[in-house]
């Protein structure tokens, strides 16, 4: 019981983020709860968000959501309309007041309040000018147009750092693993994704694992050294972009050209 509590109020204090955003949020939704009477309302911005905060300080939830992943148990936290609460709320105190200088100070002293808890996204370091619409990195897009076919959705193993971005995509590469692989924590483990991550590709064993997991395409990046060559286990240079070499199996390559799978530009590389 000691352990859940202390890891419901690490998750708050993690999610207040040195503020005193909850406790905005508390006072607006005492406030809601005292003042507001239409029943619609109520039901929506009073009761719901009790009962969601119920179930979040619930014993047997914490237990249940901890035991399943507790690095995800917080995220019940981002069911509560925190900004709607705080800016009715404020709302709904200007109204009580009569003259508009109380409105108007009651007003800024809630945007004082917003300000002050938040900051101002564009001074983050991880924040940069998008290089695409899809806000995502551009070598991503371009090894997926390298490996895309009209008639055919072939498997491709990547560089795990092209993972957490390649679905957002498109999806019509498969990958033999995807971004879930990335987390420690939950324990997945994969031989080929072993040999695509170590400090130097192993050719040999790249190729032996990614056969073995069915997939006509292997992406390398150029920053690591390549042990053999790729060209020694059957496979060709289809592109290079971005920094990344796009090989194909030979194996493959043959089969789906015979079955009218390949497109021209993929046939006219391969011979």
């Amino acid at each position: 019981m000691k352990k859940m509590i202390e890891t419901v109020f690490e998750d708050i204090l993690a999610y207040n983020n040195h503020s005193f955003l909850i406790l905005l949020f508390l006072a607006a939704l005492l406030f809601l709860w005292r003042t507001e009477k239409d029943k619609r309302l109520r039901t929506v911005l009073v009761y719901a968000v009790v009962v969601i905060l119920a179930v979040f300080l619930c014993p047997l939830y914490v237990w249940v959501g901890t035991k399943i992943d507790a690095d995800i148990y917080y995220r019940v936290l981002w069911s509560f309309p925190i900004g709607v609460l705080v800016c009715g709320g404020a709302v709904k105190l200007m109204i009580r007041f009569r003259s508009a200088a109380a409105k108007v100070l009651v007003f800024l002293l809630a945007a004082l309040a917003i300000c002050i808890n938040g900051d101002l996204v564009y001074t983050k370091t991880l924040h940069f000018r998008a290089s695409n619409a899809y806000h995502i990195p551009q070598q991503v897009i371009e090894v997926v147009e390298a490996l895309r076919l009209e008639k055919y959705k072939p498997i491709a193993v990547l560089p795990a750092e092209l993972l957490p971005f390649f679905r957002q995509y498109s999806a019509d590469i498969f990958t033999p693993y995807g971004r879930n692989i990335l987390e420690t924590q939950w324990g997945f483990s994969n031989a080929l994704y072993d040999a695509m991550e170590g400090d130097v590709y192993d050719a040999a064993e790249v190729a032996r694992c990614a056969r073995e997991e069915h997939c006509a395409y292997v992406v390398l990046s150029c920053a690591k050294r390549i042990e053999g060559s790729m060209e020694e286990q059957n496979y060709f240079l289809l592109d290079f972009v971005q920094g990344y070499y796009v090989y194909m199996d030979y194996n493959y390559y043959w089969v789906m050209k015979e079955q009218d799978l390949l497109d021209a530009d993929v046939i006219a590389v391969g011979g």
